[in-house]
């Protein structure tokens, strides 16, 4: 592509719904027009505001601390300066034995990802029950990678491979003691954590309650008003419109349809009111029915 194709691609056909695309040329034309994938990656991390916020707050955490306590560095907090304190005569020789020290947590690390114990059946049930979304935050898999989680850490297995979680001894490997974090969540939980972050506790149709107890069950029930109830009320659409995603069944629709009259009853608006509301938009735009797809104008 010539120089003018290019600017044309930039000024006139580029689509955004990230911010990838420019950030990836830009990377091209500042290095002679080649990077590597992780030359890549590492450009796009750098704008990523969620990514830069979580590591600002790692290095003033435990990087920070215990370099500080053995005399390595200190901090100017002016300028938010990190300075290197320590002798660097034989710096060359330092950057060595670091690169040996990353490369040895990066194969540990491989090595721990690639256990034939966590295989990917075993992780796609995992992911599969989470609903592909981290659950500490809730973050889907499209927005931010998703890891499979020791619950209690490998580190904490005895010689047979066993863990205790809840009260009963488990494999460690074992599904139960497996959970869905983000990147994010993950690096904050660490490897000495054994916090569940599994959601058990939703909101459910009025009449599962008493279904529950003519089973025998005696549920634990919490009835939720204003803010609270409308925050469940958004989560349950979001776990309802994954099941169609998934099923693609009419009936998940209807239970997508049951929320949100149940948002709208909760913000002051009848059913009617909002069915008014539909109609209204119907007759002025149309709805659906006819897969008309915009692309663009003709230049």
């Amino acid at each position: 592509m010539k120089s003018n194709g290019l600017k044309t691609f930039l000024t006139d056909k580029m689509s955004m719904t990230e911010i990838y695309q420019p950030v990836i040329i830009k990377e091209l034309l500042q290095n002679g027009g080649t990077r590597t994938k992780d030359q890549l990656a590492v450009a796009l991390a750098d704008y990523d505001l969620s990514v830069k916020d979580y590591y600002r707050k790692i290095v003033m955490r435990w990087p920070k601390i215990t370099l500080t306590k053995h005399n390595v560095i200190n901090y100017q907090r002016e300028g938010e300066k990190w300075n290197l304190i320590a002798s660097i005569q034989d710096r060359d020789e330092l950057i060595n034995i670091c690169d040996r020290k990353i490369a040895e947590w990066l194969e540990k690390k491989r090595d721990q990802e690639k256990d034939p114990a966590v295989n990917e059946s075993k992780r796609y049930r995992v992911l599969k029950r989470a609903k592909s979304k981290c659950e500490l935050c809730g973050i889907p898999a499209q927005l931010r990678p998703l890891d499979i989680d020791h619950i209690i850490p490998q580190s904490k297995a005895d010689k047979f491979g066993k863990v205790v979680l809840n009260g009963k001894h488990i494999l460690v490997h074992s599904e139960e003691n497996l959970q869905v974090l983000c990147f994010k969540c993950n690096r904050a939980k660490r490897d000495q954590d054994g916090t569940d972050f599994r959601k058990r506790k939703k909101l459910v149709r009025d009449r599962i309650p008493e279904i529950i107890r003519d089973s025998g069950r005696d549920p634990i029930i919490k009835k939720l008003s204003g803010n609270r109830l409308m925050s469940a009320l958004n989560e349950k659409l979001i776990e309802e419109h994954e099941e169609y995603l998934e099923s693609k069944d009419v009936y998940e629709l209807a239970d997508m349809v049951e929320v949100i009259l149940a948002i709208a009853r909760a913000k002051g608006s009848s059913q009617e009111r909002l069915f008014d509301i539909i109609t209204q938009k119907r007759t002025s735009n149309g709805g659906f029915t006819e897969g008309y797809f915009y692309e663009g104008d003709v230049a």
